[in-house]
């Protein structure tokens, strides 16, 4: 896994320079998924002219960063009002030209061998077809085991510019995987 260190990025005063825009590792809840995309929108709104990119970057975080919230089966989840907290990664940053999200989180066995085919399919399809996917996903029924409409992966490889980037590997004497998830933006 390619982890980046808030205190490694070589912050310049010229912009783009390997800039960390987000680096958060701790509890997902709706609040603070929403105060990380203030972060993010701000940063884009200063860093980023093309709002293609800057769309296709904030909606690619706000996917990831849900997904994490959704599905992550880390022990350390906490309970409040009804309202679970998934514990996770998530980093957004900028180096030579490319914006990269990256993120991490632990999964079950049976939502590790559902993702590595999912993402295994997406790899290989065009753009065209997860395109036609990804409508298709809007109308049908949701899978039983979906904790939502199951477009989430489309959504990011629909926007990203390169194929998504995964890893999944499993944790000695656990049922649990860690799932690294890494989404590749730039001008096309």
């Amino acid at each position: 896994m390619n982890n980046v260190s808030l205190l490694d990025a070589p912050f310049s005063a010229e912009p783009h320079q390997g800039l960390v825009a987000l680096q958060y590792t701790g509890f997902f809840s709706p609040q603070n998924i929403t105060a990380m995309g203030e972060v993010v929108k701000l940063f884009l709104e200063k860093h980023e002219q093309s709002l293609k990119v800057r769309r296709r970057l904030f909606s690619s975080f706000v996917e990831i960063a849900q997904n994490i919230l959704r599905y992550s089966q880390d022990s350390r989840a906490l309970s409040h009002d009804e309202q679970l907290y998934r514990f996770g990664s998530v980093c957004l940053r900028y180096d030579d030209g490319r914006y990269y999200l990256e993120s991490t989180n632990l999964v079950g066995t049976d939502a590790s061998d559902q993702l590595r085919i999912n993402l295994e399919s997406l790899r290989v399809m065009s753009i065209d077809e997860i395109k036609q996917a990804y409508r298709h996903g809007l109308r049908a029924e949701s899978p039983a085991w979906s904790k939502g409409a199951n477009i989430g992966l489309l959504t990011l490889a629909r926007d990203v510019s390169e194929p998504l980037e995964y890893h999944l590997r499993p944790l000695e004497a656990s049922d649990l995987t860690a799932f690294w998830l890494k989404a590749t933006i730039c001008h096309d």
